[in-house]
């Protein structure tokens, strides 16, 4: 497992450890991502979705799409039991 999280980037761990609190909308992890990294927040929202497909490939995260009732959706992400497992 150390060997998992030490071969992982730093705004991977942000993100994991940001969803072991709660679930979280993109934007939400956006936000938190530039605060902790070097990235800014347009860098961070640009490459967000890349990124939570990377960790959703690893099945370290769950994504998909939320709406609202005027058919706004956001994309939120959610760690999985092996997300949690290896943040914890």
């Amino acid at each position: 497992m150390t060997d998992t999280i030490g071969a992982m980037r730093h705004h991977q761990l942000t993100i994991l450890q940001q969803l072991l609190r709660s679930p979280l909308t993109e934007f939400e992890l956006c936000r938190a991502v530039a605060q902790s990294t070097g990235f800014g927040t347009d860098v961070a929202a640009e490459l967000m979705p890349q990124w939570l497909d990377e960790l959703k490939s690893e099945g370290l995260v769950w994504t998909g799409p939320l709406s609202n009732s005027e058919d706004q959706t956001i994309s939120a992400a959610a760690l999985t039991t092996r997300g949690r497992n290896l943040v914890m």
